[in-house]
């Protein structure tokens, strides 16, 4: 399970690096490129728009999947928690019962 977070983690900082990368790029590709300063201009904007387009939907990706999977640990952990507390309840039970036995002269039979 480690290693499969560890790969996870690791591909999305590489694919961040990248498009990252990708943008710096593009971004000084544009500004040395031989064109006319109105049409450099554009073209950078249009490119910041869809790098901080790809930002918002790579970071709502990421917050939707993290919010997933706290529900999911919530749950389990809700769970859990019930398991115990009825064990726990069962365990009483069973002690008072058998504590009420053994005072009474009640013994359990072989």
């Amino acid at each position: 399970m480690q290693e499969y977070d560890n790969r996870s983690m690791n591909s999305g900082a590489f694919i961040t690096g990248l498009l990252f990368g990708a943008a710096v790029g593009a971004a000084l590709g544009i500004a040395f490129a031989p064109r006319a300063g109105a049409e450099t201009r554009r073209q950078l904007a249009d490119s910041s728009r869809t790098l901080r387009d790809g930002a918002k939907k790579t970071y709502s990706q990421a917050r939707e999947g993290a919010n997933a999977a706290f529900s999911k640990a919530r749950d389990a952990y809700d769970r859990g928690r019930d398991a115990f507390d009825r064990t726990r309840k069962d365990v009483q039970e069973t002690i008072s019962e058998a504590s009420s036995d053994l005072s009474s002269g009640v013994y359990p039979r072989a």
